[in-house]
C-alpha cells in the first residue's frame, strides 16, 4: 500500500498536470478562435464553438480505449504542429462557400476537435498512467466529471482572462500552438526508453546491479537529451515554415500581396480584436472590366467588419479646386466609401433649435470613432470635438492613415463609453463644471453587433446629462430595419427623447419592401426639444469640397425612413424597451450576424478577408 507521502506526491503531481493540460486546452481554443474571427466574425465563429468543444470532451471521456501517455503526447504534439495551418486554410476554404454557420463548424470539428479530444484524454486517464497497462480505465462517470471540469475551467480561463491580457496582443496564434507542440515533443522524447533496465539480479549481486541500473538510467537521460537538442535545432530551422500565412501582429512594415493589388499598412491585436488598415491598389492595367470592379480605396477593418474607409489615387475627387484632406504622411485622401458618416454630419443642418438657427455649434461628442470622417468634419467646421473610443488602435489608425486632426488636450478618452458617461454624470451631480454638448454622435456598430450596454434606458438617461437641453443625439444603427432589434433601439430612444427622425445612407431609393430584407445603416436624430425637428438646406460651405457631401446633404429629404413601419407599436408604449436588467439586443444582433457576414463578403473579394 502506498505511503501517505507517496499519495500526497501523486496528488500534487496530478493537480499540476491537470492545471497544465487546462492551460494548454484554453490557449489552444483561444488561438483557434482568434485565428478564425477575422475570417468569420465573432458571432459565426463562436455560434457552435462551445458545443463542438463539449462534444470532443464527451467523446474523449466515454470511449473505452486505453491510450498510452507516450502516444498521446506524440499525437498531441503533431496536432499542435498542424493546428495553425489547418485552422487558417480550412477556414479559408469553407468561407469561400459562403456558409457562415456551417463553415466555422466544419473548421472547429477538423482543426480543433482532435486537439480537445487528445488534451482531455490526459485528464480523464490521469492516475492510470502510473499503473499497469491492463488496469481498466476509471469509470465513465468519473471520466465525464473530469472531462467536464477540465472543459469548464478552460472555457472560463479563455473567456474571462486570456482575451483581456495585453501580453497576447504581441504573441501570434502560430507561436502559441508551435510552442505547445515543442513542449509535447519534449515530453514525448522524455517518455521513451532506449536502454532496457537490467534484469532482477540475485541477492549477492545487488550492489553491482544497482550500479548497472543507475548507469542505464543515466545513459537513457543522455540519449533523450541529445535527441531533444537535435530536434530543437531542427525545429528552430523549420519552425517558421509551420506557421500559418497570418501576418505578424503588430505589423512592422507594409505587406504587399504577391499576386493581388492589395497592401496591409497596419495590423495589430487590440481591445476589440484585430485592427487592420488595408489599401486596395489601382489595377496594374486598365480595361473595361477593371472599371466595373472597385479599387483604389483605403479601409479600416476590425476583424470581419469594415469601420470605414476613403477613396484613393485617381478616385480622389474635390469641388472648387479645394485641396483634399491628407493623412499623416501627406498622402491625399478622397471621400468616404460609406455615406452614413456624411448623413451623421447633417446634424449641423438642424435649424429647429436656438443653436441650429444661429449656426453656433460649439461642442460635439463622438462615441465610437471609426476612421473619424464625421469627427474630422466637425473639427474643420470649427466645432470643439471630444472623442470617446474604446480601442486605442482605432484612434491610432484614424490619426495616422485617415487624416483625423488632433482633437486637443483633454479631448480624447480611450475607454468604454458607459464608464466615461457615468463619470461625467457623477461629476455633474457633484457640482463639477463640465462641458455640455450641442451634438452627440453615437456610432458603435462593429462586427455584426453592438455593445448592448450602451443602448439601454439607463445609458441614455446618463448621456442626456452631458447634453444641452436642446442638444441633438445622432445614433447610427445597422441592421434589418423591420426587426425586433431595430424596434428595441427606436422605442428605447423615443422613451428617452421627445422626438426622433431617421434617415438611410443608400444611394438608391429604399422601398418599403426592403425594410424586411436589406441590411441598412439607419441614422437617428433625437432631441429633448419639443419644437419639431427640421433641417435647413445644405450650402457650399457645408460640403468642404466633397462631392459626396454635396450629394448626400442635398438629398436628405428623400432619405427619411418611416419609423411607423419599424417601431411596431404606438410611440410611448413600454413594450420593447431596453434596460440594464432586460437587454437581449446582443442576442438579437447575433442572429443577424450571419446576414452581416454575407453582406461584408459582397463588399470585398475573398482575398481581402483572407489577408490579415
Amino acid at each position: 500500500m502506498p505511503s501517505t507521502s507517496s499519495r500526497l506526491f501523486q496528488h500534487v503531481l496530478n493537480t499540476a498536470s491537470s492545471i497544465s493540460v487546462v492551460t494548454a486546452l484554453s490557449l489552444g481554443i483561444f488561438a483557434h478562435k482568434r485565428s478564425l474571427i477575422p475570417l468569420y466574425g465573432s458571432g459565426p465563429t463562436v455560434y457552435l464553438l462551445d458545443g463542438i468543444v463539449l462534444a470532443a470532451v464527451v467523446a474523449s471521456s466515454i470511449h473505452n480505449i486505453n491510450i498510452s501517455i507516450k502516444w498521446n503526447l506524440l499525437y498531441t504534439a503533431i496536432v499542435f504542429t498542424l493546428a495553425p495551418n489547418a485552422t487558417y486554410w480550412i477556414g479559408v476554404w469553407t468561407s469561400r462557400e459562403k456558409q457562415p454557420v456551417l463553415g466555422p463548424a466544419i473548421t472547429h470539428v477538423i482543426a480543433l476537435g482532435p486537439l480537445v479530444f487528445l488534451l482531455t484524454t490526459f485528464v480523464v486517464q490521469m492516475g492510470n498512467y502510473n499503473k499497469t497497462a491492463s488496469l481498466a480505465r476509471p469509470t465513465i462517470i468519473r471520466r465525464l466529471i473530469r472531462g467536464a471540469a477540465a472543459c469548464s475551467a478552460a472555457t472560463l480561463l479563455n473567456k474571462n482572462t486570456l482575451a483581456t491580457l495585453p501580453i497576447f496582443y504581441n504573441i501570434s496564434d502560430s507561436q502559441i500552438c508551435l510552442a505547445f507542440a515543442l513542449i509535447f515533443y519534449a515530453l514525448w522524447v522524455m517518455s521513451l526508453t532506449f536502454l532496457p533496465a537490467p534484469t532482477k539480479p540475485i541477492t549477492s549481486k545487488k550492489k553491482a546491479s544497482a550500479e548497472r541500473k543507475e548507469s542505464a538510467e543515466i545513459s537513457n537521460i543522455q540519449i533523450k537529451s541529445y535527441i531533444f537538442l537535435a530536434f530543437s535545432f531542427i525545429w528552430v530551422m523549420v519552425g517558421s515554415k509551420l506557421a500559418s500565412p497570418i501576418l505578424p501582429h503588430p505589423l512592422t512594415t507594409t505587406y504587399t500581396h504577391p499576386t493581388y493589388p492589395l497592401q496591409i499598412l497596419s495590423a495589430e491585436q487590440s481591445v476589440t480584436g484585430l485592427i487592420t488598415v488595408a489599401e486596395w491598389l489601382p489595377p496594374p492595367y486598365s480595361n473595361g472590366q477593371d472599371e466595373q470592379q472597385l479599387h483604389s480605396a483605403r479601409y479600416l477593418r476590425a476583424s470581419h467588419s469594415i469601420l470605414g474607409g476613403v477613396w484613393m489615387y485617381d478616385k480622389v475627387g474635390v469641388l472648387d479646386d479645394e485641396p483634399p484632406l491628407a493623412d499623416s504622411f501627406g498622402t491625399p485622401l478622397g471621400d468616404s466609401i460609406y455615406s452614413t458618416f456624411v448623413v451623421q454630419e447633417a446634424v449641423r443642418l438642424v435649424n429647429s433649435t436656438n443653436v441650429g438657427k444661429a449656426n453656433t455649434w460649439k461642442n460635439a461628442l463622438v462615441i465610437g470613432l471609426g476612421t473619424g470622417i464625421s469627427t474630422t468634419s466637425f473639427m474643420r467646421h470649427g466645432i470643439s470635438t471630444t472623442v470617446v473610443e474604446i480601442d486605442p488602435a482605432v484612434y491610432k489608425a484614424a490619426r495616422t492613415f485617415f487624416g483625423l486632426p488632433d482633437p486637443g488636450a483633454g479631448k480624447v478618452f480611450l475607454e468604454d463609453a458607459r464608464a466615461w458617461t457615468a463619470k461625467q454624470h457623477a461629476d455633474i451631480d457633484a457640482g463639477v463644471k463640465t462641458t455640455l454638448f450641442d451634438i452627440v454622435v453615437h456610432d458603435c456598430f462593429s462586427g455584426g453587433g453592438v455593445p448592448q450596454h450602451i443602448f439601454t434606458m439607463e445609458f441614455w438617461t446618463e448621456l442626456k446629462t452631458v447634453m444641452k437641453s436642446d442638444g441633438i443625439l445622432v445614433v447610427n444603427y445597422a441592421g434589418v430595419l423591420r426587426s425586433r432589434s431595430s424596434r428595441l433601439v427606436i422605442n428605447t430612444l423615443e422613451k428617452n427623447f421627445k422626438q426622433c427622425r431617421a434617415f438611410h445612407d443608400m444611394f438608391d431609393t429604399l422601398e418599403e419592401s426592403k425594410y424586411d430584407t436589406e441590411f441598412v445603416n439607419m441614422v437617428l436624430f433625437c432631441t429633448q426639444s419639443t419644437t419639431p425637428l427640421t433641417f435647413r438646406k445644405s450650402r457650399r460651405s457645408d460640403w468642404l469640397g466633397s462631392p459626396l457631401r454635396r450629394h448626400v446633404l442635398k438629398s436628405m429629404e428623400s432619405r427619411e425612413l418611416n419609423l411607423d413601419l419599424i417601431r411596431g407599436s404606438p410611440r410611448g408604449d413600454d413594450q420593447d424597451i431596453l434596460t440594464d436588467e432586460h437587454n437581449n439586443l446582443g442576442a438579437l444582433q447575433e442572429k443577424q450576424g450571419a446576414h452581416h457576414w454575407l453582406v461584408m463578403r459582397d463588399v470585398l473579394p475573398d482575398v481581402h478577408w483572407e489577408t490579415y
